[in-house]
């Protein structure tokens, strides 16, 4: 058979991988490198590995790859709620509006941890409220901030994916509510 006789059984072949291999391939990312098999395995983990792949110090940048790889595609929502205003965006929109404030030089460095956890689950899905504390320009300001991301999982193939994820920072006239804080 020649190369060309072959392509069309490729594209055959291309065609016919199931939807859930090529949305893992796409959720990769390009490289790959910052994959851990472990981020996905529980919902610690990849709540850990959320936070984690956020988080750089001056000169640094986020882990995009390992970010990516916890999201079911580069379509799932995230979405910033801050005062009446709301943004919403997919995940590599994002990327791109978090990797500008870093590129413009308004994030210099970036913290953010979870501080408390409330799950919620049915079968294979979940609802998390992760009250985080982020710190940003760690050298200059560094004030801590809270706020609560609202996750919104599911458990498919052995592993957890972030299916969206909507948060909103603290305010004075916004407290969080004590029992998001134990």
């Amino acid at each position: 058979m020649t190369t060309r006789s072959l392509f069309p059984l490729f594209l055959i072949l291309l065609l016919a991988l199931p939807a859930d291999a090529q949305r893992s391939h796409e959720a990769t990312g390009q490289s790959g490198t910052s994959q851990r098999q472990d981020d996905t395995r529980s919902i610690a983990n990849l709540l850990g590995a959320f936070y984690e792949s956020l988080t750089f110090s001056e000169q640094g940048q986020p882990d995009w790859p390992r970010f990516r790889n916890l999201f079911v595609s580069a379509a799932s929502p995230c979405v910033r709620i801050a005062g009446d205003s709301v943004m919403q965006m997919d995940r590599e929109s994002f990327i791109e509006f978090f990797g500008g404030r870093i590129q413009r030089g308004t994030l210099k460095s970036f913290a953010e941890k979870e501080v408390s956890r409330s799950v919620h689950s049915y079968g294979s899905i979940t609802q998390v409220f992760s009250t985080y504390e982020k710190r940003m320009n760690l050298a200059t300001d560094g004030k801590p901030i809270r706020g609560i991301n609202s996750f919104q999982l599911y458990l498919k193939d052995g592993r957890w994916w972030i299916a969206s994820v909507v948060w909103q920072d603290e305010s004075p006239s916004l407290p969080i509510p004590s029992h998001y804080l134990r």
